[in-house]
């Protein structure tokens, strides 16, 4: 199935700046994501790949 969603092509470029070494919003990304999972079930378990990792990024590291 094809989507022509915003939301789709704006978590690509979040996902390309980071795999180019570029500073990302991890939050954006993680909402982005969310909303993905919900409007596309069927990309769903990529979409909770991406908050999972996501996710981690976004959590203080323990000293």
């Amino acid at each position: 199935m094809q989507y022509r969603y915003e939301e789709i092509d704006q978590l690509a470029k979040i996902l390309e700046a980071e795999a180019a070494g570029h500073r990302i919003e991890v939050d954006r990304a993680l909402s982005l994501a969310a909303r993905l999972s919900q409007l596309c079930p069927d990309i769903s378990r990529s979409m909770s790949l991406v908050i999972e990792r996501f996710d981690r990024r976004s959590q203080p590291r323990a000293a």
